[in-house]
């Protein structure tokens, strides 16, 4: 049975001397997507497959990779954390709610009304 065009990539890439890392580091999380994404949904943490795979030798890079590489390639829902740092943006792009009747507003622009 003839390979996959992804795994001859892979393979391809991984062969070259003149690949970058990341584009290396890319192909083997893509060569070990559905095994990560089975263990995923078996319910193991990130951290564990990451460590299983590195003590293992079958990755070298870092955890912080893994984990971006996959939520890049791999459909994961998002982390608590993750969705907190969501929520904090959404907060500071919203428009400030307008000022309590009677509160003091601080304006730019001078008005040409006399002072009470």
């Amino acid at each position: 049975m003839s390979k996959s065009l992804s795994e001859r990539i892979a393979d391809r890439i991984r062969r070259n001397p003149a690949a970058s890392a990341a584009l290396r580091n890319r192909s083997i999380f893509l060569s070990l997507r559905n095994e990560i994404q089975q263990a995923y949904t078996d319910g193991w943490s990130m951290l564990a497959i990451w460590r299983t795979l590195h003590s293992e030798g079958r990755i070298s890079f870092t955890y912080q990779a893994f984990r971006r590489y996959a939520h890049q390639l791999i459909d994961l829902p998002m982390s608590a954390n993750d969705s907190q740092q969501r929520s904090r943006s959404v907060a500071l792009s919203r428009p400030q709610s307008k000022a309590a009747v009677g509160a003091f507003v601080f304006k730019t622009k001078p008005t040409k009304e006399p002072l009470p």
